[in-house]
């Protein structure tokens, strides 16, 4: 719970990305998704990065999405949910159904922090969330 109230804590930011045209004036939580294709040799460098950084592919296309997200809005303090499966305890194993909830990743990208720095930073939010 610390660790939670220490990340979660304070004003949470709201992110603000630029739009095409004025946001309606009833909020509708309709979602959408994008297909991507990453190039293999692509995928092959950041895994390799990852590695070297002793992290997963997750972890560096984590920072890479939250540095997107940050050249959009500006805003330096980023919060991303990313869904988990919790059958983490063997009691629960043989249940029938989808347990999935959302985890928040919230990282600060403020200052003059090279990509390293930032999947190193991803890393450490990562493993203590």
């Amino acid at each position: 719970m610390q660790y939670w109230r220490r990340q979660l804590g304070g004003e949470l930011p709201v992110l603000e990305l630029p739009t095409k045209g004025p946001r309606p004036r009833l909020q509708t939580f309709n979602g959408a998704s994008l297909p991507i294709d990453m190039d293999l040799g692509l995928t092959e460098k950041l895994s390799r990065m990852g590695h070297e950084q002793d992290t997963t592919l997750f972890t560096v296309v984590l920072a890479s999405f939250m540095v997107l997200l940050y050249r959009y809005s500006g805003q330096p303090d980023q919060i991303v949910g990313i869904p988990i499966a919790n059958r983490n305890r063997a009691e629960i194993e043989p249940l029938i159904g989808f347990f999935v909830n959302m985890l928040a990743r919230r990282m600060e990208l403020s200052g003059q922090l090279s990509f390293t720095e930032l999947v190193a930073r991803a890393r450490e939010v990562t493993l203590g969330a």
